[in-house]
């Protein structure tokens, strides 16, 4: 029963947090930048949902493969700019976002990998590039240019620190031996943390929805666990 109520209340929690960004994009409190991050941030936290209703693969799978499909359709017929990406029309990061989240629990709820290790993958990419595009197009700073895409020393320093802070976490509760180990916990925090902020520098296309939680999910599993 407990899945069943599990996937009722991820729907909801989606739905609602796509539907306030959408009214805060509408009313013109946001723009659509703002309003994708919004909801790019906030869907992340899905994982916690997860965490917590389920108990098995197929069950935590359905809620990625409906919105895999959900996605793909509105971002065909354009119907929620709120959470498109104007430019360019063909980035389907939306639809990247969905599949990372279904690699992520075949990984994880299917025992390859802990769960908290599969929320350090989607959260890093919730809170790290989900902030560092926020800043990186607000604070003015220096930019560099990496495989061809403008990167910002601001935007670089928050994805690095967002997603040092998401590992630091997940790491201290996960392993709570690590309160009398500080340096172990920061050095764990800072290589993940590295290796995202780094994935997302090499991945072009605007694939980095996909690469971006995977292979840092995967490192900090291969090097931590």
């Amino acid at each position: 029963m407990l899945n069943w109520i599990g996937l009722a209340t991820e729907f909801l929690f989606v739905f609602a947090v796509i539907g306030v960004a959408h009214v805060l994009w509408r009313s013109e409190i946001v723009g659509s930048p703002v309003s994708r991050k919004i909801i790019h941030i906030g869907v992340s936290h899905w994982w916690f949902l997860a965490m917590y209703f389920h108990d098995s693969a197929p069950f935590a799978a359905v809620g990625p493969v409906v919105f895999i499909a959900l996605n793909y359709y509105t971002h065909r017929k354009e119907l929620l700019k709120a959470m498109e990406d104007e430019t360019p029309a063909a980035n389907l990061g939306t639809v990247y976002f969905p599949i990372s989240l279904l690699v992520l629990v075949l990984l994880s709820f299917g025992a390859s990998m802990p769960l908290y290790v599969g929320g350090i993958g989607i959260l890093t990419l919730g809170y790290g590039d989900g902030l560092a595009s926020l800043v990186g197009n607000r604070v003015k700073s220096p930019s560099f240019v990496v495989l061809g895409r403008r990167k910002s020393v601001s935007g670089t320093l928050v994805m690095f620190l967002a997603s040092a802070v998401v590992a630091g976490v997940f790491t201290y509760v996960a392993h709570p031996e690590y309160a009398s180990r500080v340096t172990a916990a920061l050095l764990a925090a800072a290589a993940t943390a590295a290796v995202a902020t780094s994935v997302e520098f090499a991945t072009p296309w605007g694939l980095d929805n996909l690469t971006v939680p995977i292979f840092t999910a995967l490192f900090y599993h291969g090097v931590f666990v």
